[in-house]
């Protein structure tokens, strides 16, 4: 004589409780629930133990039934939780990694889990961190591309020249040993705000090179040769260059260190990519930039001689003599 119902109240208050009405204490209301005690409904013994029936109202006249009577139980393993994605059921495992070689670690992984016979329907994928970490690797790489255009137009337009920006592009190759050595002497990890650490120097590497190589046309245009206008620039722009430099890297200092200090801020991946990559560039930019820039002008001139002398030959044209009406027979031809 049991319904669903029945078992479903029962259930209902001896799993959980009964919500009271608020007891009103005078200056103060209390909540109150009704609920059995903690150790009478603490294991699967005291489950079967409800009882159901021979109680007072719709209960009175009905044997009273325990429920290990009428139910077999049996522990079966069921999910705590459902997660679903798009409305499907959705299963993570997760693991860490905390090897060096994880691209490659990854392609392994891949390959065991596309080697397995998946049921139709069920199918695998990386998790949103991981895909979201190469969505951001795949945009740096764009936004790199873009930061090298942009910073050549403008150094184009400055310099009225297309062959002297590329020179000076090779300062950002200069900061990239500075930044590395950087982040491995400190143990820093390669991670997003290094990355933007890397376009933050792409802007900022190329003023070294754009205040020596402006100095370098100033004094070509005074007069002096190539190599001397290449050495005194040097000896003049040597002390700016590294007043720059050592400026930055000290106003860096404070964002560049890790711990209790810094509140836990983690942009000191960011502060110490900058930092070498400004340290190794102000010293190889005084070092190699004018080797460069000698370099490329040489280029520039074979290149613009070669295209001279692919051009066509044009013919000679002898000048055409005057004609003059009625002259003479047998006169005098006038040249």
């Amino acid at each position: 004589g049991l319904t669903a119902q029945d078992v479903a109240d029962i259930f209902s208050f001896t799993l959980g409780a009964m919500r009271l009405p608020r007891f009103n204490a005078g200056d103060r209301e209390v909540e109150t629930w009704l609920a059995l005690r903690l150790e009478d409904r603490e294991n699967l013994e005291d489950l079967k133990k409800l009882q159901f029936g021979g109680g007072a109202g719709s209960d009175a006249g009905r044997r009273p039934v325990q429920l290990g009577e009428v139910a077999d139980f049996r522990v079966v393993e069921r999910p705590r939780e459902i997660e679903r994605e798009n409305r499907k059921v959705r299963v993570a495992v997760r693991a860490t990694y905390e090897g060096e070689k994880w691209n490659d670690t990854q392609q392994e992984i891949e390959g065991l889990m596309d080697a397995f016979d998946l049921p139709p329907g069920y199918s695998w994928s990386w998790n949103d961190r991981l895909v979201e970490q190469q969505d951001q690797s795949q945009q740096m790489a764009v936004n790199f591309l873009l930061a090298l255009v942009l910073v050549y137009l403008v150094m184009a337009s400055l310099f009225e020249s297309l062959a002297q920006p590329f020179a000076i592009l090779f300062s950002i190759l200069f900061a990239l040993p500075g930044a590395a050595w950087m982040l491995a002497a400190t143990g820093s990890t390669f991670n997003l705000m290094a990355q933007i650490g890397l376009l933050i120097l792409m802007g900022i590497v190329v003023n070294n090179g754009i205040v020596l190589l402006d100095h370098v046309n100033q004094l070509r245009r005074g007069g002096l040769d190539r190599e001397a206008a290449i050495l005194r620039a040097g000896r003049e722009r040597l002390r700016p260059i590294l007043m720059t430099a050592a400026t930055t890297v000290i106003g860096l200092v404070p964002l560049a260190i890790r711990g209790p200090a810094t509140g836990g801020i983690f942009y000191y991946p960011l502060a110490r990519t900058v930092m070498g990559g400004l340290l190794s560039s102000a010293v190889l930019t005084l070092i190699a930039l004018p080797f460069i820039s000698v370099l490329i002008e040489e280029l520039a001139i074979w290149a613009r001689g070669l295209w001279a002398a692919s051009r066509p030959a044009r013919p000679a044209v002898s000048p055409a003599l005057p004609e003059v009406a009625g002259a003479p027979a047998g006169g005098d031809s006038i040249d």
